[in-house]
């Protein structure tokens, strides 16, 4: 018999995306499918390598479509570089 994984509760600081971030790591960690641990590279991992579309991803992570554009969405403003005001000349 496989025991279930820990599920910690809830933190009151947390965010909604945060939170279904590190659920979705959690998940995959228990059920690895040798796409990666965090949550980027799994969501790459299953858009790019297996070609899933936003839909089926939405569905197999049941979550609602626009709550996975959300999840897409910061994960690629976490990509941006941060800003460097000083650096550039005008």
């Amino acid at each position: 018999m496989t025991p279930y994984p820990k599920i910690q509760e809830p933190n009151i600081e947390e965010g909604f995306i945060e939170r279904l971030r590190r659920l979705i790591e959690s998940e995959y960690q228990t059920n690895p499918t040798g796409g990666g641990n965090s949550f980027g590279e799994i969501l790459c991992y299953e858009i790019h390598v297996l070609n899933i579309t936003f839909a089926d991803l939405s569905t197999k992570w049941g979550i609602s479509l626009s709550t996975l554009g959300e999840l897409i969405w910061d994960h690629c403003k976490r990509l941006e570089p941060d800003p460097s005001c000083f650096k550039r000349k005008l």
